[in-house]
């Protein structure tokens, strides 16, 4: 088994947090002398604290036992990854949409035009922590959008949605070492080839809203973009650009995220809900994306 590199990134205490992960590891002999020699990580208006740790090959268990930890101390910890020692060459990045790339759900924003925000809500929420069937919840949400007419979705576009901190930034870093970017959504192609369009993203795959009349039918066309659909796009997108899976990266926050996380080489739970939280091995608790930069760059 190979070495790993723990990389974290502090708020504040680092050497706490190193401590508090050698206490439940013992993977960290020498924490407080790692700790002296880490790095600050300027990002706008904030700093952080960066240290890398190379590690002896570690069991799944221990691995568990760091990651749980500094999920605990996420107060503390800005972001955090456990990748190979070598590092991740990145060759295809992919991400979900809707609370990662953008700050806001899409639907819920589409639904507040239709009147049922709160309904719609209160499924998206239930269905990010993986608590109800993605397929079926979605098109209950949609069912909720009948006849609304299709002109509020420039609108929406317009007025109600933002990228989130560093997104444009970090999309453009990636493309920078040659890396392809993409959007796999849950949410709506109308959407996603906008914020494709805009930031001269490699491509987008994301539900297909139906118009008819010009209005919606409260229906989508094609198939839904599930869980399981974001993984098999994943393993598509690398093999199209003859790329390992270990060179992937895959960025998402909620349940349906998981497969295409654990099918990447680094799956990275952005801002997320404990459902993705715990089948991943890098995570990032602050708001801006140009954080995971720093964890998979040397």
């Amino acid at each position: 088994m190979a070495g790993i590199k723990l990389v974290v990134l502090a708020r504040e205490n680092l050497a706490a947090v190193l401590g508090a992960v050698h206490e439940a590891s013992g993977a960290l002999p020498r924490f407080e002398k790692e700790a002296l020699l880490s790095q600050v990580v300027p990002l706008a208006n904030r700093s952080f604290q960066k240290v890398a740790i190379h590690l002896d090959a570690q069991p799944i268990e221990n691995q568990i036992r760091i990651r749980d930890t500094l999920i605990a101390e996420a107060d503390s910890v800005a972001a955090y990854a456990l990748v190979p020692a070598e590092g991740i060459n990145v060759r295809v990045a992919v991400f979900d949409t809707d609370s990662t790339f953008i700050n806001q759900e899409v639907i819920d924003e589409i639904a507040a035009y239709a009147g049922v925000k709160k309904e719609v809500a209160e499924i998206t929420e239930r269905a990010m922590q993986g608590e109800l069937d993605f397929n079926a919840a979605l098109r209950e949400r949609v069912l909720l959008l009948k006849n609304l007419p299709a002109t509020v979705l420039p609108e929406i576009r317009r007025n109600k949605l933002s990228f989130t901190n560093g997104a444009p930034e970090f999309a453009q870093w990636l493309k920078a070492q040659g890396a392809a970017t993409y959007l796999l959504s849950g949410g709506f192609s109308y959407f996603t080839s906008s914020f494709c369009a805009e930031l001269s993203l490699t491509g987008q795959f994301a539900n297909e809203l139906e118009i008819v009349d010009g209005r919606l039918t409260g229906k989508t066309l094609g198939a839904i973009v599930n869980r399981e659909r974001k993984a098999a796009l994943l393993k598509e997108l690398a093999t199209k650009h003859a790329a390992p899976l270990t060179a992937t990266i895959a960025v998402g926050d909620g349940a349906n995220d998981i497969d295409m996380a654990k099918t990447s080489g680094l799956g990275i739970a952005f801002c997320a809900k404990p459902a993705l939280l715990k089948e991943t091995f890098a995570a990032v608790f602050e708001r801006d994306l140009r954080l995971i930069e720093h964890l998979i760059s040397p």
